[in-house]
């Protein structure tokens, strides 16, 4: 070797020794939440729309039992480049297995396999899960769909208390007895782990330990063919290894077999649940919609008419899990338990806000105005190239009762501030 080369490889090495240094002077902070804020906005706003999510409780200790509960409406305006959600699961969005999940229902129906879910359909999920690793969690709701991946809903956060030691997950066997799924099968896995892994450094020490290692790799790169390096012993070595494999394959299967005797195959079928429509007496219809850059606005104006018997107030604007509400929602609707990093309290806004009366029809200018659509990255939505929003529409009537419409349209991105 010569000394251009030892040189190269002395800075090279300087420079990983200087890396390695780096990396144990610079510790990562820990990650507050797992990346939610990174999925593009059409994903978020025109997939799955999320509605009265609840984290409950919200404080919980080691093996209690908590409760994420929520409806979701799937957008009738459902992006071109996202998959159909033909085969979909509920799932939990959590920084690993910090809970348990116990049963997950969708509109009443256990939902323990993926299925279909329709354009235009509701959905109510609720999912039991047990509290199993102490800490601070950021917990979503998530939707799953086959070929698009996981679609998140809003985040929250949950407390879990305690110590991870007293953690237990018992399940009552079908053919009787209970068995704790936390610890069940360790010690028979961490034995075919080290069984395998033994033969794998046997199989490799062999060769290392045969004479000329080096020496034959030389030879077969330079003149080729594997009878210049055939040796008996090796031969043998092979055969003996391969029985053991399969010894070991075919004992391990009866064995197995005979100490379960019954067992239940992963399911592949489909529950079909049937979903639910959104109520209102208001039919909404897009007039014209921008996003407005500086102002952090994205402003909407809808043709509105009431089909109903009693007036009704637009309150809350809701999309991608982020509740823009003015006072008529904050009167009506207000979760205190709803994280407030994503609810805008004055975040909506009307030129009038007037009541729509029995048989009227007439354009509403709506605002949703508030540093969330920057904070949150619903902004990155002027970049799509489909610029689309989605989102829910909700009023109230005099007693309370709420309506809900979807609604969807095109918008242009508007990058300078109006003129006053």
């Amino acid at each position: 070797m010569n000394t251009k080369n030892m040189l190269k490889l002395c800075v090279i090495g300087a420079l990983g020794v200087a890396t390695l240094g780096l990396t144990l002077a610079f510790t990562a902070p820990p990650a507050a939440a797992h990346g939610e804020r990174s999925q593009e906005p059409f994903l978020r706003m025109r997939t799955a729309q999320w509605y009265d999510t609840r984290w409950n409780p919200s404080k919980t200790s080691v093996n209690d039992e908590a409760m994420l509960s929520g409806k979701m409406h799937i957008a009738e305006d459902w992006p071109r480049a996202v998959v159909r959600p033909n085969r979909t699961f509920i799932n939990v969005g959590s920084p690993s297995s910090v809970f348990t999940r116990l049963s997950s229902k969708v509109n009443g129906i256990p939902m323990f396999t993926s299925g279909p879910m329709e354009l235009g359909g509701d959905y109510e999920y609720v999912i039991r899960l047990r509290a199993r690793l102490p800490g601070h969690h950021h917990i979503h709701p998530m939707l799953a769909v086959n070929g698009a991946g996981p679609i998140a809903g809003p985040g929250g956060w949950m407390d879990i208390q305690g110590n991870y030691k007293d953690f237990t997950n018992p399940v009552k066997l079908l053919v009787g007895g209970t068995i704790d799924t936390e610890t069940a099968g360790l010690v028979a896995g961490l034995f075919w782990h080290i069984l395998w892994g033994g033969l794998g450094f046997l199989w490799i020490a062999w060769f290392m330990i045969r004479p000329m290692f080096l020496i034959r790799a030389r030879v077969l790169a330079q003149e080729g063919g594997d009878e210049l390096l055939t040796d008996p012993a090796d031969k043998v070595a092979g055969f003996i290894m391969l029985g053991t494999v399969f010894v070991i394959i075919a004992v391990g299967f009866f064995a197995t077999d005979a100490q379960y005797p019954y067992t239940v195959p992963l399911q592949a079928g489909a529950p079909l649940i049937k979903p639910t429509h959104l109520e209102s007496d208001l039919t909404m219809k897009v007039l014209a919609a921008d996003y407005d850059v500086p102002g952090r606005a994205l402003r909407m104006t809808l043709t509105v008419t009431n089909n109903g018997e009693t007036p009704l107030r637009i309150g809350e604007f809701t999309t991608a899990g982020i509740r823009f509400l003015n006072k008529v929602g904050v009167a009506n609707n207000l979760d205190p338990n709803y994280p407030a990093e994503i609810m805008a309290l004055d975040g909506l806004n009307m030129e009038d806000d007037s009541p729509i009366l029995p048989g009227e029809t007439k354009d509403i200018k709506l605002d949703s105005r508030d540093s969330l659509w920057e904070f949150q990255r619903l902004m990155d939505m002027v970049h799509d190239p489909e610029q689309r929003f989605g989102g829910l529409v909700m009023s109230w009537d005099d007693s309370g009762n709420r309506h809900i419409n979807s609604i969807a349209g095109a918008i242009i991105p508007v990058f300078t501030r109006a003129q006053g």
